[in-house]
């Protein structure tokens, strides 16, 4: 408040960061005052300091979303530099958010370059930050973010909040760790746990990655006072965000606390728990079972556990400039993707498309989720990469490439013929569903007489069609048990055939979430007894299978005997 009284000029970054972000003396006297604070904190108590994160935006997540977009004085003369153009001009909300077809035509390339600027503008600004706080820390104490929610934001907030250019944020040496909350639509008592972003991009490019457990426990309040003194009459008493999905009781609290552990203990990932208004595990179950998670963590980092996923999941920030802002393809390709991957029943890795350059040698299927816009550098290491792999393609693979809309691309890049219409097909038909995805044009469909059908829409179109290594789906997700058959195809082990039995496993631990309110029956890869870490108990497997009793605490972290 003092500043912007003191600078009644600039807006609020708090609220409308993207608007601030190229206020030189903005920036110059917000990381003079981060260096100082950081400077007396190592004075004073560095010997207790293990590293800072750094706090930006809405939310302290380098959110810009209250912004949408719009341009502004300070913002358009940085987007003029950006682009080297004087006469260059921020394009209007109006032109930002018009609707129309999921992808962006060629007359609309004021728009894709507004957002790409918008998006790579809030990743150099924390990037200018790290490199002023490394300026005190020297690489001596680990600097940190939150940032980069890929698969988490959905809908027009992907596109407002700036976090788009996360790769060049993740692959910094001047960033060390990157947090998230544990995904807010998955935080039910029967859902999946799932991450907000590339987590595997983090892994292994040898940075932190910290899951942050904030989820409502059954002993958080409900409502915090928004002021000083609970005492004032002119205080009011405001409701906690998702308060109203709060855990019922304390078996439902710890259900939620050791199936997002499972899950972090699958991928090699940290996790806290977040206390955020104080009180949140303020229970002797919960307490107990934080020191339970503690130990259970530092016993399994005494031997090597490596990932145990044979699927590759790749996504990307840059391929939805290419994408409608108003269209809904955000939140079915990345957000309700992950469901889907968690009822498949097999384990499995989320990288950016930056990665493809890895050893993929451990993998059996392929997924590129949102593939818009592939460069040919990124095409030949596909190539490489893949060729004793299969892969699936969803939707729209080089569909948009360098912003001319070809149908022709996807047959390209799939070998497989792909036809385009302006008319729905209907819902993909799965058994005796018909899954709708909401999308609106182009709609595709297979139309090759080489390739296998393996899934139709209702007008009897071809939807999903498989040539010879290579599964071209025209959708931008799939039905769970549609990838779960093409995954058992492609020689992946199933841990869980129900989709309600999540399974989170890792070489030598197998985290397992009963969801189904029932017992339930898993696979594993090898018989004999086994131990859950978390109860204690043992479990016999015989002939590649082993049942667990539906109990009050349903997560289960097993290990070999």
């Amino acid at each position: 408040d003092w500043y912007l009284k003191a600078h009644p000029e600039v807006p609020n970054s708090f609220t409308h960061l993207s608007q601030i972000a190229c206020d030189e003396t903005w920036k110059r006297e917000a990381a003079d005052y981060m260096k100082a604070a950081i400077r007396h904190i190592e004075d004073k108590y560095g010997d207790r300091v293990y590293g800072y994160f750094l706090l930006c935006g809405t939310t302290t997540e380098w959110f810009s979303h209250f912004d949408k977009e719009a341009p502004n004085p300070i913002k358009n003369a940085g987007y003029k530099k950006w682009l080297g153009d004087e006469n260059a001009q921020l394009p209007a909300v109006e032109q930002l958010e018009k609707e129309g077809d999921v992808f962006l035509t060629p007359e609309e390339k004021d728009v894709y370059l507004a957002r790409k600027f918008h998006n790579e503008l809030i990743a150099d600004l924390a990037l200018w930050f790290a490199e002023e706080a490394q300026q005190v820390i020297q690489h001596k104490k680990l600097l940190g973010l939150y940032y980069g929610y890929l698969f988490e934001l959905g809908g027009q907030r992907l596109y407002n909040d700036g976090v788009l250019g996360y790769e060049k944020v993740f692959l910094s040496p001047h960033v060390d760790m990157i947090s998230s909350p544990s995904a807010y639509g998955y935080r039910g008592i029967n859902n999946p746990s799932a991450f907000m972003l590339t987590q595997k991009t983090l892994d292994i490019h040898n940075k932190l990655y910290f899951l942050e457990f904030d989820h409502i426990t059954h002993a958080a309040p409900e409502r915090i006072t928004d002021g000083l003194d609970p005492n004032s009459p002119n205080n009011k008493l405001v409701m906690i965000p998702g308060a109203k999905n709060k855990c019922k009781n304390e078996t439902e609290s710890l259900n939620l606390m050791y199936r997002d552990f499972v899950l972090c203990k699958a991928n090699g990932a940290a996790m806290w728990w977040f206390d955020m208004f104080d009180g949140w595990f303020r229970s002797e179950g919960m307490m107990n079972a934080v020191s339970k998670m503690i130990g259970i963590s530092q016993a399994l980092s005494e031997e090597p556990n490596p990932s145990a996923a044979q699927i590759a999941v790749f996504a990307e920030g840059e391929a939805m400039y290419r994408a409608r802002k108003s269209a809904k393809l955000a939140t079915v390709c990345l957000s309700d993707i992950r469901r889907t991957l968690a009822q498949c029943g097999a384990p499995y890795d989320l990288y950016s498309i930056s990665d493809v350059n890895q050893d993929l040698s451990q993998y059996k299927l392929v997924i590129f989720v949102n593939q818009y816009d592939i460069s040919d550098t990124a095409r030949a290491q596909i190539e490489n990469a893949c060729k004793d792999k299969t892969v699936l393609w969803l939707y729209a693979p080089n569909y948009a490439k360098d912003g001319c809309c070809d149908v022709e691309n996807i047959t390209d890049i799939t070998g497989i013929h792909v036809m385009q219409s302006q008319i729905c097909h209907g819902g993909l038909v799965w058994g005796d569903e018909s899954v709708q995805y909401g999308l609106a044009a182009p709609h595709f469909s297979v139309c090759d007489e080489d390739a296998v059908p393996l899934a139709r829409f209702e007008d009897e179109a071809v939807a999903v069609a498989q040539k010879g290594n290579c599964i071209y789906a025209a959708t931008c997700n799939l039905p769970a048990a549609l990838l779960r058959q093409i995954a058992e195809k492609a020689g992946v082990f199933l841990y869980s055939r129900d989709s309600r039995v999540y399974t989170y496993a890792r070489t030598n631990s197998i985290g397992i979430y009963n969801a189904s309110g029932a017992d339930a029956t898993v696979s594993l890869p090898e018989d004999g007894n086994y131990r859950d870490l978390i109860s204690g108990e043992s479990f016999r497997c015989q002939q590649g299978q082993l049942c667990i009793k539906h109990r009050d605490i349903n997560a289960f972290l097993l290990t070999k005997e």
